[in-house]
């Protein structure tokens, strides 16, 4: 499990550095993470690193002398029920509820480092272009992290442990917005594991995410998420306990459906 973490995670590293190293001195938009151009960054790196992970799939297959399943089908992509879609639509949206509240919490203890990322990103690029992005880069990140990495770690090991991993790897990645986007992060790598497991389409998650991020920087445009600050410190943290119990009610619902109810032949 840790050895295929960590063989797709230098995959990330290597495709990371050699757009630090070649194609931000060709095209000036800043090292990876940086800058004014981080939602086009992480595209540019999201299909580098799956096209470079298909490479290392196959040469670690012939290697181990084993035939494996198509890469291209790994992440599974077999279509979801409506009833499905509409409980994935729920879960986005009870996340960007518990993610808002929880960043506008932290404000009343002046801890700005989550609220300030999220201005930061919102600013990086036009409305237009960010609402592209948090479809496009939002399902290439999961076909990386879950599709891929979780996919290949996940084999003849007790799922729980995985799926611990994976999250924590999220949870690490949300550095840049503080602790409380971390945690935050490991708790949505749980959702993701455990409801990938149960339908075995990315598809399922996939909406989860989009509709997480177009609902987030939605609020944003609309004043919503800006209005909330006005909010009592009781207010917000009721609304996180809510939106944090239906994510964990649901999720264990969800856990007792079969797959045959949840995905479409």
């Amino acid at each position: 499990m840790l050895g295929n973490y960590l063989l797709y995670l230098a995959v990330i590293i290597l495709v990371i550095f050699l757009y630090n190293t070649i194609i931000d001195p060709i095209l000036g938009w800043g090292q990876f993470g940086k800058g004014e151009n981080i939602s086009i960054q992480l595209f540019m790196v999201l299909v580098a690193t799956i096209g470079l992970s298909a490479v290392v799939y196959n040469i670690k297959y012939r290697i181990l002398k084993q035939t494996p399943e198509s890469f291209w089908k790994l992440s599974g992509y077999s279509k979801i029920n409506l009833s499905c879609a509409v409980h994935m639509i729920t879960i986005g949206l009870a996340f960007t509820f518990l993610h808002s509240a929880v960043m506008k919490l932290l404000l009343y203890y002046n801890i700005t480092t989550f609220n300030d990322f999220t201005e930061e990103y919102y600013n990086s690029v036009p409305f237009a272009y960010l609402m592209v992005s948090s479809v496009i880069t939002t399902a290439l990140e999961l076909i990386v992290f879950i599709g891929i990495m979780f996919n290949e770690a996940r084999k003849n090991i007790p799922v729980f442990w995985p799926i611990l991993v994976i999250s924590l790897i999220i949870g690490a990645l949300q550095e840049a917005g503080g602790i409380g986007m971390q945690l935050l992060g490991v708790a949505l790598g749980f959702i993701y594991g455990y409801i990938y497991i149960r339908t075995s389409s990315i598809w399922s998650i996939i909406l989860i995410g989009i509709v997480f991020n177009t609902c987030l920087f939605g609020m944003k445009k609309v004043g919503w998420l800006d209005s909330m600050e006005n909010m009592s410190e009781f207010t917000l943290i009721a609304l996180a306990a809510v939106m944090g119990l239906y994510l964990l009610f649901s999720t264990l619902w969800y856990l007792r459906k079969t797959k045959c109810e949840l995905v479409d032949s």
